[in-house]
């Protein structure tokens, strides 16, 4: 089994003028694999997802489910902002592995109507291997009552 041992951000914005489209971040993830992981060269999907945190961090329930895991914040305070998510192939071929995720993303772009004077950067990662637990939601759907 894997594990990550740290994700940092880098090049990030000291300014960021409201209502630019594209703002350019890099995440880097270390990574450490199990000797079972490197017999095996075992193929894992690294999730990356970035927030704006207002507050607590939001609690994160992680639905695995290889390449298309998502995460859903448990909100405990106000709401944190999804900014972007990014999927990763990787595979464990050496002892320790850095991935370097570089990602774009709306920061001069509100959701809320709120006013804003800084953004709180937070990046969470999570990495499933090719053998593991999946999971889904079906669609939604709609029906009628009837009284």
């Amino acid at each position: 089994m894997a594990k990550i041992l740290s994700v940092e951000l880098q090049k990030i914005p000291k300014y960021i003028n409201v209502g630019d489209d594209v703002n350019d971040i890099t995440v880097l993830t270390k990574i450490q694999f199990h000797d079972f992981d490197l017999k095996l060269e075992m193929p894992y999907c690294l999730h990356i997802f970035v927030y704006d945190i207002h507050g607590d961090v939001d609690a994160p329930l992680v639905l695995p489910n290889w390449d298309e895991s998502i995460l859903i914040p448990v909100s405990l305070d106000r709401k944190d902002d999804f900014l972007g998510k990014e999927v990763i192939m990787v595979n464990a071929s050496e002892s320790e592995l850095i991935v370097n995720t570089p990602m774009s993303l709306k920061l001069g772009q509100f959701n809320r109507q709120m006013s804003l004077t800084s953004r709180k950067l937070e990046v969470f990662a999570t990495i499933a291997p090719v053998i593991a637990r999946a999971s889904k939601y079906s669609e939604p759907f709609t029906t009628n009552l009837s009284y």
